[in-house]
Protein backbone atom coordinates (compact mmCIF):
# COMPACT_ATOMS: atom_id res chain seq x y z
CA UNK A 1 0.00 0.00 0.00
CA UNK A 2 1.43 3.24 -0.76
CA UNK A 3 1.95 5.76 1.97
CA UNK A 4 2.35 9.27 -0.79
CA UNK A 5 -1.20 11.17 -0.34
CA UNK A 6 -3.75 10.34 -2.81
CA UNK A 7 -3.46 13.48 -4.23
CA UNK A 8 -0.49 13.01 -6.08
CA UNK A 9 -1.59 10.29 -7.93
CA UNK A 10 -4.60 12.08 -9.16
CA UNK A 11 -5.50 11.90 -12.63
CA UNK A 12 -6.74 14.92 -13.08
CA UNK A 13 -6.82 15.70 -16.68
CA UNK A 14 -8.28 12.01 -17.02
CA UNK A 15 -10.90 12.49 -15.28
CA UNK A 16 -11.65 16.28 -16.74
CA UNK A 17 -11.89 13.74 -20.35
CA UNK A 18 -13.97 11.33 -19.44
CA UNK A 19 -16.50 13.93 -18.05
CA UNK A 20 -16.57 16.06 -21.53
CA UNK A 21 -16.60 12.85 -23.93
CA UNK A 22 -19.43 11.60 -21.42
CA UNK A 23 -21.41 14.11 -21.94
CA UNK A 24 -21.41 14.08 -25.79
CA UNK A 25 -23.57 11.45 -25.72
CA UNK A 26 -26.43 13.32 -23.34
CA UNK A 27 -28.63 13.65 -26.11
CA UNK A 28 -26.90 12.67 -29.39
CA UNK A 29 -29.19 8.83 -29.43
CA UNK A 30 -32.73 11.20 -29.50
CA UNK A 31 -32.06 13.95 -31.55
CA UNK A 32 -30.60 11.55 -34.50
CA UNK A 33 -33.92 10.21 -34.27
CA UNK A 34 -35.73 13.20 -35.20
CA UNK A 35 -34.82 13.53 -38.39
CA UNK A 36 -35.37 9.92 -39.32
CA UNK A 37 -38.92 9.18 -38.22
CA UNK A 38 -40.17 9.78 -41.35
CA UNK A 39 -37.54 7.10 -42.60
CA UNK A 40 -38.03 4.31 -40.31
CA UNK A 41 -41.79 4.85 -40.32
CA UNK A 42 -41.88 3.81 -44.05
CA UNK A 43 -39.27 1.05 -43.89
CA UNK A 44 -41.11 -0.67 -40.51
CA UNK A 45 -44.37 0.41 -41.09
CA UNK A 46 -45.56 1.54 -38.06
CA UNK A 47 -47.91 4.43 -36.80
CA UNK A 48 -48.22 7.39 -34.89
CA UNK A 49 -48.94 5.42 -32.10
CA UNK A 50 -44.85 4.31 -31.85
CA UNK A 51 -43.75 7.76 -32.60
CA UNK A 52 -45.48 8.89 -29.57
CA UNK A 53 -43.83 5.77 -27.47
CA UNK A 54 -40.35 6.79 -28.76
CA UNK A 55 -41.09 10.43 -27.88
CA UNK A 56 -41.96 9.11 -24.57
CA UNK A 57 -39.44 6.86 -23.80
CA UNK A 58 -36.40 8.99 -23.37
CA UNK A 59 -37.88 10.91 -20.12
CA UNK A 60 -39.54 8.05 -18.87
CA UNK A 61 -35.93 6.12 -18.78
CA UNK A 62 -34.29 8.80 -17.38
CA UNK A 63 -36.96 8.96 -14.60
CA UNK A 64 -36.77 5.24 -13.62
CA UNK A 65 -32.78 5.34 -14.14
CA UNK A 66 -32.82 8.49 -11.78
CA UNK A 67 -34.33 6.44 -9.32
CA UNK A 68 -32.36 3.79 -9.77
CA UNK A 69 -28.95 5.66 -9.76
CA UNK A 70 -28.26 6.35 -6.02
CA UNK A 71 -28.35 2.00 -5.33
CA UNK A 72 -26.02 1.79 -8.13
CA UNK A 73 -24.01 4.30 -6.01
CA UNK A 74 -23.77 3.27 -3.07
CA UNK A 75 -22.37 -0.19 -4.81
CA UNK A 76 -20.11 0.87 -7.29
CA UNK A 77 -17.96 4.08 -7.53
CA UNK A 78 -18.70 6.27 -9.43
CA UNK A 79 -15.74 5.52 -12.13
CA UNK A 80 -17.29 2.39 -12.19
CA UNK A 81 -21.28 3.68 -13.10
CA UNK A 82 -20.16 5.73 -15.12
CA UNK A 83 -18.17 3.08 -17.97
CA UNK A 84 -21.26 0.54 -17.18
CA UNK A 85 -23.18 3.54 -18.20
CA UNK A 86 -21.10 4.61 -21.94
CA UNK A 87 -21.21 1.00 -22.58
CA UNK A 88 -25.02 0.23 -22.17
CA UNK A 89 -25.36 3.55 -23.98
CA UNK A 90 -23.51 1.88 -26.62
CA UNK A 91 -24.89 -1.32 -26.98
CA UNK A 92 -28.60 0.16 -26.93
CA UNK A 93 -27.63 2.30 -29.68
CA UNK A 94 -26.28 -0.89 -31.72
CA UNK A 95 -29.36 -3.00 -31.00
CA UNK A 96 -32.08 -0.74 -32.06
CA UNK A 97 -31.08 -0.45 -35.43
CA UNK A 98 -29.34 -4.81 -35.96
CA UNK A 99 -32.76 -5.43 -38.15
CA UNK A 100 -35.68 -4.30 -39.69
CA UNK A 101 -37.67 -4.61 -35.91
CA UNK A 102 -39.81 -2.31 -33.91
CA UNK A 103 -39.23 -4.19 -31.33
CA UNK A 104 -36.04 -4.34 -31.91
CA UNK A 105 -35.80 -0.38 -31.98
CA UNK A 106 -37.89 -0.13 -28.89
CA UNK A 107 -35.99 -2.05 -27.26
CA UNK A 108 -32.59 -0.64 -27.56
CA UNK A 109 -34.01 2.59 -27.62
CA UNK A 110 -34.78 1.66 -23.52
CA UNK A 111 -31.57 0.22 -23.43
CA UNK A 112 -29.54 3.21 -24.55
CA UNK A 113 -31.73 6.26 -22.40
CA UNK A 114 -31.71 4.02 -19.27
CA UNK A 115 -28.29 3.98 -19.73
CA UNK A 116 -27.75 7.18 -20.59
CA UNK A 117 -30.29 8.31 -17.51
CA UNK A 118 -28.06 6.58 -15.59
CA UNK A 119 -25.57 9.33 -17.04
CA UNK A 120 -27.73 12.66 -16.63
CA UNK A 121 -27.98 11.38 -12.84
CA UNK A 122 -24.31 10.16 -11.74
CA UNK A 123 -22.46 12.94 -14.29
CA UNK A 124 -22.77 16.46 -11.80
CA UNK A 125 -22.08 13.83 -8.61
CA UNK A 126 -19.01 12.80 -10.79
CA UNK A 127 -18.56 16.43 -11.16
CA UNK A 128 -18.72 17.04 -7.39
CA UNK A 129 -16.73 14.52 -6.53
CA UNK A 130 -13.55 15.09 -9.20
CA UNK A 131 -13.89 18.42 -8.73
CA UNK A 132 -15.71 19.89 -5.70
CA UNK A 133 -13.83 23.70 -6.17
CA UNK A 134 -15.20 23.69 -9.49
CA UNK A 135 -18.41 22.69 -9.90
CA UNK A 136 -19.92 25.70 -11.77
CA UNK A 137 -17.20 25.48 -14.20
CA UNK A 138 -17.25 21.68 -14.95
CA UNK A 139 -20.69 21.95 -16.00
CA UNK A 140 -20.33 25.29 -18.51
CA UNK A 141 -17.99 22.62 -19.46
CA UNK A 142 -19.91 19.21 -20.13
CA UNK A 143 -23.41 21.65 -21.03
CA UNK A 144 -21.73 23.14 -23.93
CA UNK A 145 -20.27 20.12 -24.89
CA UNK A 146 -23.25 18.22 -24.45
CA UNK A 147 -25.40 20.86 -26.68
CA UNK A 148 -22.89 20.99 -29.59
CA UNK A 149 -23.19 17.05 -30.10
CA UNK A 150 -27.23 17.24 -29.65
CA UNK A 151 -27.04 20.17 -32.44
CA UNK A 152 -25.07 18.57 -34.51
CA UNK A 153 -26.63 14.81 -34.77
CA UNK A 154 -29.90 16.07 -36.26
CA UNK A 155 -27.80 18.36 -39.09
CA UNK A 156 -26.24 14.73 -40.35
CA UNK A 157 -28.63 12.37 -40.17
CA UNK A 158 -30.64 12.49 -43.08
CA UNK A 159 -26.86 13.25 -45.16
CA UNK A 160 -25.57 9.86 -43.27
CA UNK A 161 -28.26 7.93 -44.03
CA UNK A 162 -28.89 9.00 -47.83
CA UNK A 163 -24.64 8.37 -48.23
CA UNK A 164 -24.68 5.09 -46.69
CA UNK A 165 -28.10 3.93 -48.23
CA UNK A 166 -25.83 4.98 -52.01
CA UNK A 167 -23.34 2.78 -50.57
CA UNK A 168 -25.23 0.00 -49.43
CA UNK A 169 -24.72 0.33 -45.69
CA UNK A 170 -28.66 0.25 -44.65
CA UNK A 171 -29.56 3.74 -44.57
CA UNK A 172 -31.16 4.84 -41.20
CA UNK A 173 -29.50 2.06 -39.28
CA UNK A 174 -25.63 3.49 -39.97
CA UNK A 175 -26.97 6.90 -39.42
CA UNK A 176 -28.70 6.00 -36.04
CA UNK A 177 -26.23 3.58 -35.20
CA UNK A 178 -22.94 5.07 -35.56
CA UNK A 179 -24.00 7.38 -32.54
CA UNK A 180 -22.79 4.12 -30.70
CA UNK A 181 -18.82 5.03 -31.78
CA UNK A 182 -19.04 7.75 -28.81
CA UNK A 183 -20.62 5.69 -25.88
CA UNK A 184 -17.61 3.50 -27.06
CA UNK A 185 -15.16 5.95 -26.74
CA UNK A 186 -16.44 7.79 -23.89
CA UNK A 187 -16.26 3.94 -21.88
CA UNK A 188 -12.81 4.02 -22.36
CA UNK A 189 -11.90 7.09 -20.38
CA UNK A 190 -13.08 5.84 -17.70
CA UNK A 191 -11.02 2.88 -17.25
CA UNK A 192 -7.84 4.43 -15.94
CA UNK A 193 -10.19 5.53 -13.07
CA UNK A 194 -11.11 2.21 -12.32
CA UNK A 195 -7.84 2.12 -10.28
CA UNK A 196 -8.95 5.19 -7.82
CA UNK A 197 -12.35 4.16 -6.65
CA UNK A 198 -13.75 5.79 -3.55
CA UNK A 199 -13.65 9.53 -2.49
CA UNK A 200 -12.45 12.68 -3.45
CA UNK A 201 -8.84 12.58 -1.93
CA UNK A 202 -9.53 16.86 -2.76
CA UNK A 203 -12.35 16.90 0.13
CA UNK A 204 -13.63 14.95 3.11
CA UNK A 205 -17.42 13.14 2.47
CA UNK A 206 -18.81 13.56 5.50
CA UNK A 207 -20.42 10.26 6.59
CA UNK A 208 -24.14 10.42 5.59
CA UNK A 209 -26.84 7.42 4.48
CA UNK A 210 -27.78 8.88 0.91
CA UNK A 211 -31.47 7.76 1.51
CA UNK A 212 -32.42 11.12 2.51
CA UNK A 213 -36.20 12.26 2.68
CA UNK A 214 -36.06 14.44 0.16
CA UNK A 215 -39.30 14.75 -0.89
CA UNK A 216 -40.29 16.11 2.48
CA UNK A 217 -38.06 19.34 1.59
CA UNK A 218 -39.64 22.35 -0.87
CA UNK A 219 -36.51 22.09 -2.43
CA UNK A 220 -36.70 18.80 -3.58
CA UNK A 221 -39.90 19.41 -4.62
CA UNK A 222 -39.59 22.71 -6.27
CA UNK A 223 -36.62 20.98 -8.21
CA UNK A 224 -38.66 18.78 -9.49
CA UNK A 225 -41.40 20.59 -10.88
CA UNK A 226 -39.01 23.64 -12.29
CA UNK A 227 -36.53 20.59 -14.02
CA UNK A 228 -39.98 18.28 -14.88
CA UNK A 229 -42.16 20.95 -16.75
CA UNK A 230 -38.63 22.50 -18.13
CA UNK A 231 -37.98 18.89 -19.74
CA UNK A 232 -42.07 18.16 -20.51
CA UNK A 233 -41.79 21.35 -22.69
CA UNK A 234 -38.36 21.10 -24.55
CA UNK A 235 -38.83 17.23 -25.38
CA UNK A 236 -42.60 17.93 -26.70
CA UNK A 237 -40.88 20.41 -28.94
CA UNK A 238 -37.66 18.17 -29.40
CA UNK A 239 -39.81 15.21 -30.60
CA UNK A 240 -42.30 17.56 -33.21
CA UNK A 241 -40.15 20.36 -33.98
CA UNK A 242 -39.81 19.17 -37.13
CA UNK A 243 -43.17 17.13 -38.32
CA UNK A 244 -44.47 20.80 -37.12
CA UNK A 245 -42.49 22.43 -39.98
CA UNK A 246 -43.36 19.69 -42.75
CA UNK A 247 -46.76 19.71 -42.24
CA UNK A 248 -47.00 23.65 -42.27
CA UNK A 249 -45.22 22.84 -45.73
CA UNK A 250 -41.63 22.99 -45.16
CA UNK A 251 -39.12 20.54 -46.28
CA UNK A 252 -37.97 17.48 -44.02
CA UNK A 253 -34.38 18.86 -44.11
CA UNK A 254 -35.86 23.02 -43.29
CA UNK A 255 -37.35 20.85 -40.34
CA UNK A 256 -34.29 19.28 -39.45
CA UNK A 257 -32.17 22.35 -39.86
CA UNK A 258 -34.78 24.09 -37.24
CA UNK A 259 -34.32 21.31 -34.75
CA UNK A 260 -30.38 21.59 -35.02
CA UNK A 261 -30.85 25.50 -34.66
CA UNK A 262 -33.22 24.98 -31.88
CA UNK A 263 -31.06 22.95 -29.71
CA UNK A 264 -27.69 25.02 -30.89
CA UNK A 265 -29.29 27.80 -29.06
CA UNK A 266 -29.25 26.05 -25.75
CA UNK A 267 -25.41 26.21 -26.06
CA UNK A 268 -25.25 30.01 -24.64
CA UNK A 269 -27.97 29.05 -21.99
CA UNK A 270 -25.31 26.14 -21.00
CA UNK A 271 -22.92 28.99 -20.03
CA UNK A 272 -25.54 31.47 -18.62
CA UNK A 273 -27.59 29.14 -16.47
CA UNK A 274 -24.69 28.11 -13.99
CA UNK A 275 -23.12 31.54 -14.69
CA UNK A 276 -26.48 32.93 -13.13
CA UNK A 277 -26.70 30.49 -10.70
CA UNK A 278 -23.05 30.57 -9.30
CA UNK A 279 -23.22 34.70 -9.21
CA UNK A 280 -26.79 35.64 -7.96
CA UNK A 281 -28.47 35.00 -4.82
CA UNK A 282 -32.14 35.81 -6.49
CA UNK A 283 -32.14 34.45 -9.82
CA UNK A 284 -35.96 34.01 -10.27
CA UNK A 285 -36.60 37.43 -12.59
CA UNK A 286 -34.56 35.50 -14.80
CA UNK A 287 -36.49 32.47 -14.71
CA UNK A 288 -39.43 34.03 -15.10
CA UNK A 289 -38.22 36.15 -18.46
CA UNK A 290 -37.14 32.57 -20.10
CA UNK A 291 -40.24 31.55 -19.15
CA UNK A 292 -42.15 34.50 -21.03
CA UNK A 293 -39.93 33.45 -24.51
CA UNK A 294 -40.70 30.31 -24.25
CA UNK A 295 -44.13 30.89 -24.13
CA UNK A 296 -44.37 33.44 -27.08
CA UNK A 297 -42.04 31.26 -28.96
CA UNK A 298 -43.98 28.35 -28.85
CA UNK A 299 -47.29 30.54 -29.28
CA UNK A 300 -45.68 31.69 -32.86
CA UNK A 301 -44.32 28.09 -34.00
CA UNK A 302 -48.14 26.53 -33.33
CA UNK A 303 -49.94 29.40 -34.61
CA UNK A 304 -47.73 30.89 -37.77
CA UNK A 305 -44.96 28.61 -37.87
CA UNK A 306 -44.01 30.07 -41.56
CA UNK A 307 -44.24 33.47 -40.99
CA UNK A 308 -41.22 33.95 -39.06
CA UNK A 309 -39.62 30.53 -38.36
CA UNK A 310 -36.21 31.98 -37.22
CA UNK A 311 -38.16 34.34 -34.84
CA UNK A 312 -40.04 31.73 -33.64
CA UNK A 313 -37.51 28.91 -32.95
CA UNK A 314 -35.35 31.59 -31.59
CA UNK A 315 -37.59 32.70 -28.69
CA UNK A 316 -38.50 29.01 -28.17
CA UNK A 317 -34.73 27.48 -28.10
CA UNK A 318 -34.10 30.55 -25.88
CA UNK A 319 -36.53 29.74 -23.05
CA UNK A 320 -35.25 26.40 -21.31
CA UNK A 321 -32.69 28.85 -19.45
CA UNK A 322 -34.08 26.54 -16.64
CA UNK A 323 -33.15 23.37 -17.72
CA UNK A 324 -28.94 24.15 -17.28
CA UNK A 325 -29.99 26.50 -14.37
CA UNK A 326 -31.95 23.43 -12.41
CA UNK A 327 -28.85 21.02 -13.24
CA UNK A 328 -26.35 23.19 -11.71
CA UNK A 329 -28.66 23.56 -8.93
CA UNK A 330 -29.12 20.17 -8.21
CA UNK A 331 -25.58 20.34 -6.93
CA UNK A 332 -25.38 24.13 -5.47
CA UNK A 333 -29.07 23.22 -3.35
CA UNK A 334 -26.96 20.58 -1.26
CA UNK A 335 -24.13 20.72 0.87
CA UNK A 336 -22.44 17.57 0.52
CA UNK A 337 -21.70 14.68 -1.90
CA UNK A 338 -24.48 12.66 -0.55
CA UNK A 339 -27.00 15.18 -0.45
CA UNK A 340 -26.43 16.33 -3.93
CA UNK A 341 -27.32 12.60 -5.44
CA UNK A 342 -30.35 12.23 -2.91
CA UNK A 343 -31.39 15.48 -4.61
CA UNK A 344 -30.27 14.58 -8.37
CA UNK A 345 -31.96 11.37 -8.03
CA UNK A 346 -34.82 12.89 -6.58
CA UNK A 347 -35.24 16.13 -8.61
CA UNK A 348 -34.57 14.00 -11.97
CA UNK A 349 -36.60 11.05 -11.23
CA UNK A 350 -39.88 13.32 -10.31
CA UNK A 351 -39.17 16.10 -12.82
CA UNK A 352 -38.95 12.99 -15.94
CA UNK A 353 -41.38 11.21 -14.76
CA UNK A 354 -43.74 14.21 -15.25
CA UNK A 355 -42.14 15.41 -18.05
CA UNK A 356 -42.54 11.76 -20.07
CA UNK A 357 -46.11 12.63 -20.43
CA UNK A 358 -45.27 16.07 -22.78
CA UNK A 359 -44.41 14.06 -25.95
CA UNK A 360 -47.75 11.42 -24.79
CA UNK A 361 -50.12 14.46 -24.61
CA UNK A 362 -48.83 16.28 -27.35
CA UNK A 363 -48.68 13.29 -29.75
CA UNK A 364 -52.17 12.36 -28.41
CA UNK A 365 -54.23 15.93 -28.68
CA UNK A 366 -52.46 16.25 -32.08
CA UNK A 367 -53.80 13.02 -33.08
CA UNK A 368 -57.21 13.87 -32.22
CA UNK A 369 -56.96 17.92 -33.73
CA UNK A 370 -54.87 17.30 -36.57
CA UNK A 371 -52.63 20.37 -35.78
CA UNK A 372 -50.47 22.13 -32.96
CA UNK A 373 -52.50 25.04 -32.11
CA UNK A 374 -54.70 23.29 -29.50
CA UNK A 375 -51.47 21.02 -28.14
CA UNK A 376 -49.20 24.47 -27.65
CA UNK A 377 -51.64 25.42 -24.19
CA UNK A 378 -50.11 22.38 -22.86
CA UNK A 379 -46.91 23.60 -23.80
CA UNK A 380 -47.80 27.38 -22.12
CA UNK A 381 -49.45 25.38 -18.89
CA UNK A 382 -46.35 23.56 -18.49
CA UNK A 383 -44.60 26.79 -18.41
CA UNK A 384 -46.13 28.64 -15.92
CA UNK A 385 -45.07 25.67 -13.74
CA UNK A 386 -41.71 26.21 -14.42
CA UNK A 387 -42.48 29.46 -12.62
CA UNK A 388 -43.97 28.22 -9.79
CA UNK A 389 -41.15 25.47 -9.33
CA UNK A 390 -38.25 27.69 -9.53
CA UNK A 391 -39.82 29.99 -7.15
CA UNK A 392 -38.96 27.48 -4.61
CA UNK A 393 -34.95 26.97 -5.26
CA UNK A 394 -34.04 30.38 -6.75
CA UNK A 395 -32.73 31.33 -3.08
CA UNK A 396 -30.02 30.47 -0.76
CA UNK A 397 -30.90 27.46 0.78
CA UNK A 398 -29.94 23.99 0.96
CA UNK A 399 -32.16 20.29 1.07
CA UNK A 400 -30.19 19.33 4.45
CA UNK A 401 -31.61 22.38 6.20
CA UNK A 402 -34.77 21.77 5.51
CA UNK A 403 -35.43 17.67 6.55
CA UNK A 404 -37.24 16.86 9.27
CA UNK A 405 -35.45 16.59 12.35
CA UNK A 406 -34.16 13.05 13.76
CA UNK A 407 -37.16 11.38 15.13
CA UNK A 408 -39.90 13.37 13.79
CA UNK A 409 -42.95 11.92 12.06
CA UNK A 410 -42.45 10.74 8.56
Amino acid sequence: MSLLHPAAHYPRLTALVAILLTSLNLRTAITALSPLVPRIQESLGFGAGVVGVLGMIPTAMFAISAFATPGLMRRLTTSQVMLGAMLFTAAGQVLRVLGDSTALLLAGSVVALFAIGVTNTALPVAVREYFPNRVSEISISFLVSSQVFTAAAPLFAEPLARWAEQHGLGGWQFSLGSWAVLGLVAAITWLPLLTRPGENPEVKIPSMQMRLPVWRTPVGWGLAVMFGFTSFVTYSVMTFLPQLFVEAGATPQFGALMLSYWTLLGLPLNVIGPWLVGRFQRIYPAVLVACGLLIIGNLGLAFAPLSAPWVWTTLSGLGPLAFPMALTLLNTRARSTPGATALSAFGQGMGYTLASFGPLLVGFIHGISGDFRLTVWVLVAGTVMVSIGAWFVTRDVFMEDQLPAAGSPA
